[in-house]
């Protein structure tokens, strides 16, 4: 059981102008996000890819999170290549909008990078896996943090992984109550709790 749990920190690292990749499969993001790259790298060389509902084509890993990208408004489009032909280098590349020109992710909003581990993990890890998040909203715009919410929803019903995560964002725990007030996710297959901390001052 705990073999299949993939734990993922609040503070996720800065963007690089270009990664390395030796061809190594890794089993998860790391704890600060590290992986995410080689995930996206070793998930398009093993033709990984995520079902999209009777009649529709199938997306790549790396298609679903460039989806996910422009659904929460963070960019037009994302996608990850090589620097040369053979390179083992790559860059990571998104455009703001359809007119903009394709430029680094590190000359770009620091959010993309925070949650890109968050999102590659959702839909990286084994169907049925256990995925634990700590903070998920750091450094996330409102809306984008509310918008997490139907990301989880979607890693549940595509994936079926159970998605456990720790948020003091109001905005991101409102818009799940709404989805299980319009029925999107039943009631049995989501929970919150709430802890509230008593201060006991010595006298």
């Amino acid at each position: 059981m705990f073999g299949r749990v993939y734990y993922l920190g609040p503070l996720r690292e800065y963007p690089q102008r270009q990664y390395v990749w030796a061809g190594v499969e890794p089993a998860d993001m790391g704890k600060r996000g590290e992986r995410v790259v080689a995930a996206l790298l070793a998930a398009a060389e093993r033709g990984m890819s995520i079902r999209m509902g009777r009649g529709k084509r199938p997306h790549s890993l790396e298609e679903h999170v460039a989806w996910w990208l422009r659904e929460l408004g963070l960019v037009h489009s994302f996608n990850v290549e090589p620097v040369a032909k053979d390179s083992n280098i790559y860059r990571v590349k998104v455009k703001k909008t359809s007119l903009s020109a394709d430029v680094l992710i590190t000359d770009i909003g620091f959010g993309i990078s925070q949650i890109l581990p968050m999102l590659v993990l959702c839909f990286y890890v084994p169907e049925g896996s256990t995925i634990i998040l700590e903070q998920p909203e750091i450094h996330l715009h409102p809306s984008v943090q509310a918008g997490l919410a139907d990301v989880f929803i979607d890693a549940y019903r595509r994936r079926k992984v159970q998605i456990i995560f720790e948020s003091h964002s109001g905005h991101l725990l409102r818009r799940l109550q709404r989805r299980i007030a319009e029925e999107k996710i039943a009631t049995d297959d989501a929970a919150l709790y709430f802890w509230k901390w008593d201060i006991v001052i010595p006298t």
